[in-house]
């Protein structure tokens, strides 16, 4: 195990921020997620597709189990539902939000139940939507995209920054027009972007709320 200086973390500001990753990132999303509540009170009001939502990475990364109960998950099993799922967030983001996340927005939206020209006209409908609620509640909003197309250029429109998560050698690297990671060498290896490794990163960002079975390291090639 080596110790290493904490990377950090970009800042989700009040607004639409469009997260893009490769399949290699794992629990880049989740991580950003959690640095949020643990830097803010409040919960997430999570609206998930493509079972980014799933428990299994959440509680492999977070730094304390506790922060999870402020979390607040809505699962759709069909377009309709995704839907009408954004369209009564309304009820569910309050002074209390810290963050809302729709990942993989347009999952839902490109199957092959729905009628030709449905696909467009409801996933409009959603980023409309989208772009109401954080205008009116003034919270971080933070997006995925399943494929970057034509059928997704709508939601770069709505987008008031872009950050993309790629793989380096050296471990993560987040970048935007106003931000960019700096590298963090090791001495005598590589880091590799599991989910452990982000659960370090948060556990070195907030020491305070460390459960006790959590090690505040970040590995050396790959190894914990």
């Amino acid at each position: 195990m080596m110790r290493q200086t904490s990377p950090e973390l970009p800042s989700l500001d009040p607004g639409i921020t469009l997260l893009e990753t490769d399949e290699r990132m794992t629990g880049s999303l989740q991580s950003l997620v959690l640095d949020q509540l643990l830097l803010e009170q409040g919960s997430a009001i999570w609206v998930d597709a493509h079972g980014h939502g799933t428990t299994q990475p959440l509680t492999q990364i977070t730094p304390s189990m506790r922060v999870l109960d402020r979390i607040h998950i809505a699962r759709a099993f069909t377009p309709w539902q995704h839907q009408r799922l954004v369209q009564e967030l309304t009820g569910e983001l309050s002074d209390e939000t810290a963050i809302a996340v729709l990942p993989a927005l347009d999952w839902f939206y490109r199957s092959e139940d729905l009628p030709r020209g449905d696909d467009e006209r409801m996933l409009s409908a959603v980023t409309e939507r989208i772009n109401e609620l954080a205008e009116r509640f003034e919270i971080p909003v933070l997006l995925t995209l399943q494929t970057d197309d034509t059928l997704t250029a709508p939601i770069h429109d709505i987008a008031d920054q872009t950050i993309r998560c790629e793989r380096t050698q050296f471990g993560p690297r987040f970048a935007s027009e106003e931000y960019e990671t700096l590298v963090y060498p090791l001495e005598n290896g590589l880091v590799q972007t599991t989910l452990a490794y982000w659960k370090g990163i948060l556990a070195n960002r907030h020491p305070a709320v460390v459960d006790a079975d959590v090690s505040p390291e970040v590995s050396a090639n790959g190894a914990y």
